[in-house]
């Protein structure tokens, strides 16, 4: 057997909290170090302490002194690129959380690094490295359901005012530095959900399908620089409509769910209390059940597992690298052009901003793929 994969955690706050907690009391990692502004916000480091497991305030200090097989990056989204780039050069594979950039430029910048480094660089896409999601894949690759047709995807997750306020870059365009951020519903917590259509219709494992055509509905509650509720129409390079629809708004809690329409069959898949079963319907009439699929915290850092995995095998494929993860990027630079509208009749409802009604109106247009303006908004 391997030796235990060194890894070292930047951004061991916020979500990155939730690899500290697994890596503590994994089989096959060993912790080399965490890096982060502000350790001592993080409830795992009295933890980190006893263990002797190294703080560091900057993954420049690490790499001086220490060497990590993998880099996790949990860090802002504006800090994915330039803290990956270090990783990949100081001879680390990567796993950054999702996105891989807020900006489509800082492609060709991750290319040249996992080239000259002759390492992989893994997007953290929960959906991505779900065996469930794999099985259904391969089945679409193989043509068991013939030429995709439409795929949706509705996700309603409320968040209240602390979540926009827990950081200095939720819900921003723009850093007090100037980075790109573009925090949003499809940046972020749903983006997940989008990628996930792109990511069944790859002509491999690891790609995802090309999008030529979007039409997007921006709107937001809250006080933000850019959306928390969208409605994405798309079609890809193959003539497959797309429909996201998503909202941080509602007054329900809602999703995920997908319908995935094809000529032979339509998948569905609907999340309840965090997980659900995703099942294929024939047109012969006869069903498929490809597994569970959810959003429970393992479910969310099996791509750990995934990752840890293809190091000690060098011969297993990571199966959403930055390359797959571009597609996505390639849409919220599109998105960048939409007007953002802002919802008039907005509700506080114990810290929540929320707008009365959306979640009916949406789960229609979800349903019937119908057009025209949503609730009443603000005027310009």
């Amino acid at each position: 057997m391997a030796d235990l994969v060194s890894v070292v955690v930047a951004g061991i706050n916020g979500y990155g909290s939730g690899y500290v907690k697994k890596l503590l009391t994994h089989k096959q990692a060993l912790l080399a170090g965490v890096v982060d502004n502000a350790p001592e916000r993080s409830p795992y480091l009295p933890d980190l302490r006893e263990r002797g497991v190294p703080v560091y305030h900057s993954l420049t200090s690490f790499y001086r002194e220490h060497h990590a097989d993998l880099a996790v990056i949990a860090t802002p989204i504006h800090f994915h690129t330039v803290h990956a780039l270090e990783a990949l050069t100081n001879g680390s594979h990567v796993l950054c959380e999702k996105p891989l950039s807020a900006v489509a430029n800082d492609f060709p910048l991750w290319e040249k690094a996992v080239r000259e480094a002759q390492r992989w660089a893994a997007i953290g896409f929960n959906w991505s490295f779900s065996k469930t999601v794999h099985a259904l894949k391969r089945d679409r690759m193989a043509g068991l359901f013939g030429r995709a047709k439409s795929l949706k995807t509705l996700v309603f997750w409320p968040r209240n005012t602390e979540y926009y306020q827990r950081s200095n870059w939720a819900g921003k365009r723009y850093s007090q530095q100037g980075q790109a951020i573009f925090d949003s519903i499809a940046n972020n917590a749903a983006a997940h959900f989008l990628h996930h259509l792109l990511y069944v219709l790859g002509d491999k494992i690891d790609t995802c399908a090309n999008v030529v055509d979007i039409d997007a509905e921006l709107y937001r509650a809250n006080p933000i620089e850019t959306f928390d509720t969208c409605i994405l129409r798309a079609k890809t390079d193959e003539g497959a409509a797309l429909l996201f629809v998503a909202s941080h708004a509602t007054e329900e809690e809602a999703g995920p769910m997908f319908a995935l329409e094809f000529e032979k069959a339509t998948i569905e898949y609907r999340c309840t209390n965090k997980t659900g079963h995703v099942v294929a319907y024939f047109k012969d009439g006869s069903t498929k059940v490809y597994g569970r699929l959810g959003v429970t915290h393992d479910d969310s850092f099996a791509k750990l597992d995934d990752c840890i995995e293809a190091i000690i095998d060098p011969n297993r494929k990571v199966p959403c690298t930055y390359e797959t993860a571009f597609a996505h990027v390639q849409i919220i630079e599109q998105l960048k052009q939409h007007p953002i509208h802002e919802f008039a009749n907005v509700k506080q409802v114990d810290g929540y901003r929320v707008v009365p009604g959306l979640a009916d109106v949406l789960l229609e247009r979800y349903e019937t793929h119908s057009n025209g303006r949503l609730l009443p908004l603000k005027k310009r």
